[in-house]
């Protein structure tokens, strides 16, 4: 998958979009907020199969199974190709306490509570790259 010439400008309009949207399942959760991260820096949707399919996370977790690989990391690991955490650059894909972020340097950006929140390196048990 290659990255848009424009890539770096999108991802940051992207991040900026929702830097205060709160979590909310099916609209800014960790799988989707992932998912526009690569739409912003592929033009690809990766997310496509899950808009619209789930509100709870009850939902979200039959979503996973019926339209992913099972679980969050079995789906993005389908999806994009893994590496080191410690490799991971601006605009790949982490993990970190269960939940899919943007790595953004030495920190990624997550979808929390009170809009996006920043987990460093440190934390990070996968990572993606985009």
């Amino acid at each position: 998958m290659n990255r848009l010439p424009d890539w770096e400008p999108r991802l940051a309009d992207y991040l900026a979009s929702v830097l205060h949207a709160p979590h909310a399942y099916g609209s800014h959760d960790c799988a989707l907020h992932g998912a526009n991260a690569v739409l912003a820096v592929t033009g690809v949707d990766r997310g496509a199969a899950f808009r619209g399919r789930y509100t709870t996370e009850i939902g979200a977790a039959r979503a996973l199974k019926k339209h992913g690989a099972g679980t969050l990391e079995a789906t993005f690991d389908a999806q994009l190709p893994m590496i080191p955490p410690a490799l991971a650059q601006r605009g790949d894909l982490v993990l970190a306490q269960g939940a899919i972020g943007v790595c953004v340097g030495g920190e990624a950006m997550f979808a929390g509570a009170a809009g996006l929140e920043r987990i460093g390196r440190a934390q990070w048990t996968r990572a993606w790259r985009v």
